[in-house]
């Protein structure tokens, strides 16, 4: 008996010594290696919509009516990520185009009278931005974050309507030409680096299965964890035309790590297994850590011009054009922390604190009329804090507290540039609390539950009636608005590709 007692002693004890290095392997001290990762998805759509109704109004007029919609759309997302010692960089271009050739409505009433409307429309917009920190020495950086938007809106339609005897009775062209131009830009300054260590998590992951399913030779050390975890972050974003391709090339690539580690021998379906599973679940949960704080001033720029013509063709009147100029200038400034700490490998801290302050002058003009303005400052300070839990590769658990103040002074009214505004502001303020939970879990790549729950309240106060509206009520009138809010939902994800 005291020689089962022993040795079932000594075997525990020797699990866990050698599981000691996985166990003691500390995910703060992974850095990224130099990491470039591109990114480029199309998307291209075709649609059409058919309707058929017939209809009797209250004078027991009946009507039919038939609807044609077509719609052509494409557009593109390009994302690109860089990771130096001396630079975290992420640039963004998106672009999307839509065509919508005709939209036909048509009824017919019982006397033979009509009304068609056909409507045509073009939208095309294209953005870019990126994030960029210089490090110029230790944890010192430079960050820039520039930002640019261009969109153009034009359509037409043409509604007409014929009596009995197919005459037309009226005849109405509407254009519209909408052009968009968006642009802003923060710069500064800061402290502190955050590290993305998923792929040191995964890393632990694939070691801890193998270890239970007796496949590991010898205990791994914590150099020989970092430098799977290396391998998994610059496997993990190499391109393949071929999925399959990907992945085969990828597992290969961790097996034969492995074996010249020293750490497999013989390699049979668990083990492969063991490491497939990891590869398709153990990266879903974003992991990182470090401390990081920066502001600085910003600037915006924002420009719309709205065109417009009414031509009236029966009967006939001149044709009525109209132009419109709105412009808003911007300027302030902004500070962000953020501290990111994995507490252990199944727990993870997430703390942050975002302050804005903008100063706002908002300009339009109709026409030739004299061009007026209005100005706003506006301040914000949103707290957040959570932990989340990963106590399994297919499973996440996160719970949160968010809190935050927002306080707007806006000028009472439109006034012309040339004078000053003598009357009071109105005044905004917002104070909202909201704790939440959210996770999900994976029965298998392709199939997801996902849950998540929040209970906010909410108070409003303002002197400005058009801002605060029940929601109970289709109308603005309220000077203060106390709300709770509780949100719950919860689905089935299912990837078809």
């Amino acid at each position: 008996m005291k020689r089962t007692i022993l040795f079932s002693a000594a075997l525990l004890l020797l699990f866990n010594v050698s599981n000691a290095q996985i166990e003691t392997f500390d995910l703060s001290e992974f850095k990224l290696p130099y990491l470039k990762v591109e990114r480029l998805d199309l998307d291209f759509g075709l649609g059409s919509d058919n309707y058929f109704s017939s209809r009797k109004d209250t004078s027991d007029l009946s009507f039919g009516g038939s609807s044609i919609n077509s719609r052509f759309q494409t557009g593109g997302i390009y994302n690109l990520y860089l990771n130096t010692p001396t630079q975290q960089s992420e640039y963004t271009v998106v672009s999307g185009l839509q065509i919508t050739p005709i939209r036909l409505s048509e009824s017919v009433y019982d006397d033979e009278s009509s009304i068609s409307n056909k409507y045509s429309s073009l939208n095309f917009e294209i953005s870019g931005s990126s994030r960029n920190r210089f490090y110029t020495n230790d944890l010192f950086f430079i960050e820039t974050g520039p930002y640019i938007g261009f969109s153009y809106d034009l359509s037409s339609s043409k509604t007409q309507e014929k009596d009995a005897s197919d005459n037309v009775t009226f005849e109405r062209i509407m254009k519209f030409n909408i052009p968009q131009i968006n642009a802003a830009i923060e710069f500064g300054g800061g402290y502190g680096r955050i590290e993305n260590v998923t792929d040191a998590q995964m890393a632990l992951f694939i070691l801890k299965d193998l270890t239970k399913e007796n496949r590991l030779e010898n205990d791994p050390s914590h150099q020989e964890i970092y430098e799977l975890a290396e391998l998994i972050s610059q496997k993990r974003t190499q391109r393949f035309f071929d999925n399959r391709h990907r992945i085969i090339a990828q597992i290969q690539a961790i097996d034969s790590l492995l074996t010249s580690q020293g750490l497999i021998n013989q390699s049979d379906a668990t083990y492969f297994t063991t490491i497939y599973d990891n590869w398709l679940y153990a990266r879903n949960p974003y992991r990182a850590s470090g401390f990081r704080i920066s502001g600085g001033p910003k600037m915006g720029y924002y420009t719309l011009r709205f065109s417009s013509s009414f031509e009236y063709n029966e009967p006939p009147i001149p044709t009525n054009e109209s132009e419109s100029r709105i412009t808003t200038l911007d300027y302030g400034f902004w500070v962000l922390a953020i501290d990111e700490k994995p507490l252990n490998h199944f727990w993870q801290r997430t703390l942050s604190a975002d302050f804005h302050y903008v100063f706002y002058h908002n300009t339009r003009q109709f026409d030739e009329a004299e061009k007026n303005q209005r100005k706003e400052n506006d301040l914000s300070l949103l707290l957040s804090g959570g932990y989340g839990y990963y106590p399994n590769t297919r499973t996440y658990i996160n719970f949160g507290m968010q809190a935050g103040w927002h306080r707007n002074n806006l000028e009472g009214y439109f006034y012309p540039v040339d004078s000053d505004y003598d009357d009071d502001d109105y005044l905004y303020q917002r104070i909202f609390v909201r704790p939440n939970i959210n996770g999900y879990y994976y029965f298998s790549p392709r199939l997801r539950f996902s849950f998540g729950g929040s209970v906010s309240y909410n108070f409003y106060k303002t002197d400005n009636f058009e801002v605060i509206r029940s929601p109970f009520e289709d109308v603005f009138n309220y000077k203060t608005l106390k709300l709770f809010n509780i949100f719950i939902n919860a689905g089935f994800t299912y990837a078809v590709f």
